[in-house]
């Protein structure tokens, strides 16, 4: 790139979208004026340390991954400690690693955003050894990792998500006639109820009138459920209530809980399924057919869109700024606008070219991959472009 193409250097814009061009420890020193705690998301992907020369489809999108752990270290605190900077009080950093360096970097986060302020270590199944021989000695590596800190944990923003699961077989009865009030409701067995169906559809469709039956503790429930345990043991065909001022009421009878399938059935992505709360073992992201998102072929290090969105779904909302300093092909970014937040991508290799081309497609409303669907993008938006050169210069 000529630099007589370039503008000269210029005051950065701080309420557009950016992509920039350059190194990116510099860049988030400069950051550091305008965005000083507005970020509410850091997704960071950097090179891992693997020792080796990594190639995508074109070889000028490469990187070498190969540094001694001490510079590679040091190298990282340094963008850390401006990160850390830029973070909202409300704010998150997750970093994707394998196992060459993630235990060393946990002690450098623990160092610069406190241990207190550790949120999760989370593995994810990242790929799969029907396809590869293992030449190492030991297991088949099919995970990576993301150490999730936040800026604040007691102000921490999180939005706690729900994953599709199969339907739970523990409930198997009936409510026959949910009109009735409660103390007259019939409970029967599923199966003799719908003897033909597909008992885990019946789950999902019905899931207000599925329910089972959980014991109640006399050490750990409440007074009154307790109670009325002891009353439901004299009448063990009645259902009774307890109510509650400030939750749902409770069901007994038989002396357990009655336990509705309701709260465990949710709508996902536009489709109606039984659900169970995210843990910290991600498996359900599917890696193949990714070298193509975004219509940019990048086979190496690329990360899937649905990825992105289960993080910034955890922790941020539309309008919330996100950064990611080692962009690659753009995905952050990409998902970032698809989702409606406000972003920041760094990337000083030869990527940019391919990120720019996603984004501007992402904008235009050209891209039907990854999220889109999901997310019913039609395209809007727009961004800006700087390149990095001891200061911040406007392309023309």
């Amino acid at each position: 790139m000529n630099s007589a193409h370039w503008a000269t250097k210029t005051k950065m814009h701080t309420d557009r979208n950016l992509l920039i061009t350059g190194d990116n420890l510099p860049v988030l020193r400069a950051l550091e004026k305008g965005f000083s705690e507005r970020i509410q998301c850091v997704y960071l992907d950097p090179p891992y340390n693997t020792g080796a020369v990594s190639r995508a489809a074109q070889e000028s999108a490469g990187y070498v991954d190969k540094m001694d752990s001490k510079s590679w270290l040091e190298s990282m605190h340094l963008r850390l400690k401006s990160i850390h900077k830029l973070l909202a009080e409300t704010g998150s950093v997750f970093i994707q690693l394998d196992e060459n360096e993630m235990d060393y970097l946990k002690v450098e986060l623990d160092t610069i955003f406190g241990k207190e302020n550790f949120v999760n270590r989370i593995v994810i199944n990242a790929r799969s050894p029907s396809s590869f021989s293992t030449v190492n000695k030991g297991l088949f590596k099919a995970s990576e990792y993301v150490l999730w800190y936040a800026k604040n944990k007691g102000k921490l923003k999180v939005f706690p998500l729900r994953v599709a699961r199969k339907p739970d077989q523990a409930y198997r009865l009936w409510l026959s006639n949910p009109d009735d009030p409660p103390e007259s409701w019939r409970i029967t067995k599923l199966r003799e109820a719908h003897p033909t169906m597909d008992l885990d559809q019946i789950r999902i469709q019905y899931a207000h009138r599925v329910c089972r039956l959980a014991p109640i503790s006399d050490k750990k429930a409440g007074k009154a459920i307790v109670q009325v345990k002891a009353d439901s043991r004299q009448e063990p065909e009645r259902v009774f209530v307890v109510q509650r001022d400030d939750h749902a009421d409770q069901y007994v009878l038989r002396g357990n809980q009655l336990i509705f399938y309701d709260k465990q059935v949710q709508m996902l992505d536009g489709t109606r399924s039984a659900t169970q709360p995210l843990t910290n073992i991600w498996t359900d992201i599917a890696w193949e057919g990714i070298a193509k998102e975004g219509g940019v072929v990048y086979k190496t290090g690329k990360k899937p869109e649905r990825l992105l969105r289960r993080i910034l779904q955890l922790c941020t909302e539309e309008g919330d700024w996100v950064l990611d300093a080692f962009l690659g092909s753009g995905s952050t970014a990409a998902v970032a606008q698809k989702m409606g937040r406000r972003w920041v991508g760094i990337e000083q290799g030869e990527a940019w070219r391919l990120a720019k081309k996603r984004l501007r497609d992402v904008c235009n409303g050209d891209d039907p991959t990854g999220i889109s669907s999901i997310e019913d993008w039609k395209g809007s938006g727009d961004f800006m472009h700087y390149v990095w050169d001891d200061g911040f210069c406007l392309p023309e």
